[in-house]
């Protein structure tokens, strides 16, 4: 009975750590993101840290990976870069990888919503989102 207790105690305790949204960081200060690995339901950041999210895209065809609306408590950061077969030349119309950073400047909550659309176009292909609760202390 006792060492039942203890087997309910212990997975008391890893059900309640695995249910805290702040996520596991590549280096203490960066959650890293992309269509594969959803964001939990609410994660928690400091002012400071910076979340990735990284997606394939191919601009040439008009669809383009972007932010729905500007963000208040963030700094956003967007770098494309075209895939390199080696020793050739970048190649007109090939795809790339599109990384979002997303830099934390001031504490407050935020809906974070990037969409994979045409511009021209009313719906998107894809759409990605995270709900972001930034605390001042580090």
């Amino acid at each position: 009975m006792k060492a039942l207790a203890i087997c309910c105690a212990v997975l008391s305790g890893l059900w309640l750590a695995g249910c805290s949204s702040m996520s596991p960081t590549v280096d203490g200060k960066t959650h890293v993101y992309s269509l594969k690995q959803q964001c939990p339901n609410l994660l928690e950041m400091n002012v400071g840290q910076t979340l990735m999210f990284a997606v394939p895209e191919n601009p040439s065809t008009g669809y383009i990976w972007q932010v729905v609306k500007p963000l208040q408590i963030f700094k956003v950061d967007e770098i494309y870069q075209q895939d390199q077969v080696k020793s050739q030349k970048p190649i007109l119309g090939a795809g790339g990888e599109k990384l979002f950073r997303f830099t934390a400047l001031k504490p407050g909550e935020e809906l974070i919503r990037v969409k994979h659309a045409r511009s021209w176009e009313k719906n998107a292909l894809e759409e990605w989102s995270c709900r972001v609760r930034v605390s001042s202390f580090l």
